[in-house]
């Protein structure tokens, strides 16, 4: 196990090109070389968010971890957290490489004395979804995305019934009784975990929404119907994509609404090019188990299915 210090950029950037699950390989309207280059770009922000890159070796082949510790989620649960922020080996890489890199991170995990680690793997990754079952990993969701292109997509007609602006301080409260609201008893990957609280869920939407509020790279959007907050849209700005087109890119989006904003969900996005606060593009993540949202982004937005993958965690005792 070496540090990334050992491989001189070129051969670092060539291992994650090289990886076949690259996040990006089924948005349209990119170009093979811009994919390649998003890819890295996020890489390198997992990085610069305090992750640590770590490599091994077998045989002559090279494959690179990285690992990052979660301050913000160590908070919140009160358990010292981690994620495995991707795992890179060429298609046909050993599967003696492939163990020792998640060996590698569970080392790590014991030295910093980590409880809780997570790992998002693409689900055409099959054989890193058994080696880390074979780990003692375990499976608590599995997201879909799906892709909002502005100019591109052609979503079913919906009539406008709410109007539609950026997030104002006045409108704190009627946001955060949405969240109380639409994620009461809602099932999520920390609630499908046995080993992490059930108790403080609403507090984590709140955290998020307020993410979107405070963050340079957030946004939040409401919904009004009849001068009252009836929904919100948040997300936040994809850097890698922003850079490679120049053009916005937004994802990790979260939307909700109150007993009277039913209906807001769909119209938020099948509007999205009428108003200039509006991204280029949206990547929406549900859980496969939220049918309600499935069916929107199918049936009425009518937008592709861009990225499945399962979440694994693990506890170590």
């Amino acid at each position: 196990m070496t540090s990334l210090k050992g491989l001189s950029m070129n051969n670092i950037k060539f291992i994650i090109d090289s990886y076949p699950y690259n996040d990006y390989r089924n948005y349209p309207l990119l170009k093979e070389e811009q994919k390649r280059k998003a890819m890295y770009l996020k890489v390198l922000s997992c990085l610069g968010q305090g992750g640590e890159a770590l490599t091994e070796t077998y045989k002559g082949e090279v494959g690179i971890i990285i690992l990052r510790e979660l301050p913000w989620d160590s908070s919140f649960f009160n358990i010292p957290m981690a994620a495995i922020d991707g795992v890179f080996l060429r298609d046909g890489a050993s599967e003696t490489l492939r163990k020792r890199l998640l060996d590698i991170a569970l080392d790590w995990m014991k030295k910093k004395r980590i409880k809780h680690i997570s790992f998002k793997v693409d689900t055409a990754d099959t054989k890193t979804v058994l080696a880390l079952q074979k780990m003692g990993f375990y499976l608590v969701d599995t997201i879909v995305t799906h892709l909002y292109v502005k100019g591109y997509t052609i979503t079913k007609k919906i009539k406008p019934l709410f109007k539609f602006r950026a997030f104002e301080e006045k409108d704190y409260n009627a946001v955060m009784d949405i969240v109380d609201y639409a994620f009461k008893g809602y099932k999520n990957r920390f609630t499908n975990d046995p080993y992490l609280p059930k108790d403080r869920m609403l507090s984590l939407y709140k955290g998020w929404v307020e993410n979107f509020i405070k963050r340079e790279d957030g946004y939040l959007i409401v919904a009004e119907r009849g001068g009252r907050v009836v929904g919100f849209l948040g997300y936040f700005c994809l850097k890698e994509l922003c850079e490679v087109t120049s053009r916005l890119h937004v994802g990790k989006a979260l939307w909700a609404v109150g007993p009277s904003g039913i209906g807001s969900g769909p119209q938020f996005m099948a509007y999205l090019g009428d108003a200039p606060f509006y991204p280029d593009t949206v990547e929406g993540d549900t859980s496969i188990n939220n049918t309600v949202a499935q069916k929107i982004w199918i049936y009425i937005l009518r937008a592709p299915l861009i990225r499945s993958i399962h979440v694994f965690h693990y506890w170590s005792e």
